[in-house]
């Protein structure tokens, strides 16, 4: 069965760190990440495609400018028809996600588009927040011939709301500030950044894939299905099938649609860059000074934090009056 590898807070968050700060093949410059690209809403024209199923319309924009390897393998399924009539095959409550694109109802398809999984690809300004579409990804191969690799037809969608613990972690880890407040407000799965690859995000309809989560469900014997010592999250399969009736694809416009899922307006987003500018600054201050993550840092911190909520109280009253 297709199976979703599971985020240990802890050591996915010091790894994910040792990437954003040069220390792994796919290494990330934090100065690259556009936030704008997921934070915000999609522009005119951009692709998206829609998912009817049987409890609702799930409506996606697509990454095609991040990564168009993966979106166009997307596409090209979404025309041949591959999803229409497929179900839920497994949901994942610990990490809200509904797992799509499995030929059989149990997940054990062995079929890919071309026979066997293909090359992963990632972006630097994509990232697991809530909502997005994230293809099932593999480790492969050793020293010579190592690396990360797609199922070309399954992937999943989730929704999971940040904790504490979490987000401490991220800190201590050097995460920049930003990626840190970007995952508080949105939600997500940090733990899994650059490794599942990220190649949508769900715009309309959330509230389907959140009530999906809701069904009646039967526990998967992970054992069974080749899961060993933990090292994936526990599956469920629905008692009771959400079929995906079709799946078409379009673009974007704003008529279209309310207010859109998982997205944050104009005013919001400056003001999440603005905070988290007057934090990486105390943050950058307190590791040159050598004192990140003593008490000092902290009051630092929170002096900026609330630095920024007088600039945004202070602009809301200037813009009311």
């Amino acid at each position: 069965m297709n199976k979703l590898r599971k985020a240990v807070a802890a050591g996915a968050s010091a790894a994910i760190a040792a990437c954003l700060l040069g220390g792994c093949g796919n290494s990330i410059d934090p100065e690259n990440i556009d936030y704008s690209v997921q934070l915000l809403a999609p522009e005119e024209g951009d692709d998206i495609a829609t998912f009817e199923t049987s409890l609702g319309d799930i409506t996606v924009v697509l990454y095609t400018d991040e990564v168009p390897e993966v979106v166009q393998n997307f596409k090209d399924l979404v025309n041949e028809g591959f999803f229409d009539g497929q179900v839920i095959y497994q949901v994942v409550p610990t990490v809200g996600a509904a797992m799509f694109g499995s030929s059989t109802e149990d997940g054990n398809t062995p079929d890919t588009n071309t026979g066997s999984p293909l090359e992963a690809q990632y972006s630097d300004s994509l990232w697991p927040f809530s909502g997005s579409l994230t293809a099932l990804c593999s480790e492969m191969g050793q020293l010579w011939n190592h690396g990360y690799y797609y199922d070309s037809r399954s992937f999943f969608i989730a929704d999971v709301p940040m904790d504490e613990e979490t987000l401490s972690q991220m800190e201590e880890n050097y995460f920049p500030a930003m990626m840190v407040n970007a995952f508080e407000e949105m939600g997500g799965i940090p733990g899994i950044s650059q490794f599942h690859t990220v190649y949508g995000k769900v715009i309309d309809g959330m509230e389907v894939v959140n009530e999906i989560m809701t069904l009646p469900r039967t526990e998967i014997d992970m054992e069974a299905a080749g899961a060993e010592d933990g090292e994936y999250e526990q599956g469920y399969t629905l008692d009771e099938d959400v079929v995906i009736e079709k799946v078409t694809l379009g673009t974007f416009h704003a008529e279209d649609f309310g207010e859109l899922d998982n997205t944050l307006t104009q005013e919001e987003y400056d003001a999440m860059v603005y905070q988290s500018a007057e934090e990486q600054a105390a943050i950058d201050e307190a590791i040159a000074n050598g004192t990140y993550g003593t008490e000092e840092s902290e009051e630092s911190s929170a002096s900026s934090e609330s630095s920024a909520s007088e600039e945004d109280a202070s602009s809301e009253e200037s813009s009311e009056g």
